[in-house]
């Protein structure tokens, strides 16, 4: 192989490997987000005979780990998230979402941190599993 052939190999070898390492910090850095959220998950167990969970409080309430809220149940269920504002009163998501069993399915994006609220399942039935926010 001539000279000008190896240094061509080697000068594109470097650039592979130097824009590989360029990616890696950015997606791990994506990784550390969701392990630090899912990482601080609370575990919930809705009993059978209302939607709401927590009913009548206290509240749940969004934190710094995570910019959305997530829901992993452990059997597939329908699910809306209510917030509370500090005026006063509550307003609940006009559509449900279905969160597969044993999967994390965010329920709602760009909450600020200290947002107070509860979960509207779509039906009475208990429901148990892990949540995020």
């Amino acid at each position: 192989m001539s000279i000008r052939k190896t240094m061509t190999a080697c000068l594109f070898s470097a650039v592979l490997v130097g824009g590989a390492l360029a990616v890696a910090p950015a997606a791990s850095a994506n990784e550390s987000g969701a392990l630090s959220c899912y990482g601080s998950a609370k575990s919930y167990s809705k009993p059978a005979g209302n939607r709401w969970y927590p009913q009548g409080g206290p509240y749940l309430t969004a934190t710094s780990n995570c910019s959305d809220i997530n829901i992993k149940p452990n059997t597939t269920t329908s699910i809306a998230v209510c917030f509370l504002p500090s005026s006063g009163g509550s307003y609940c998501q006009s559509s449900f979402k279905t969160a597969p069993a044993g999967q994390w399915t965010v329920v709602a994006t760009d909450v600020r941190d200290g947002t107070r609220f509860y979960f509207d399942f779509g039906s009475t039935t208990a429901n148990s599993g892990v949540w995020a926010a």
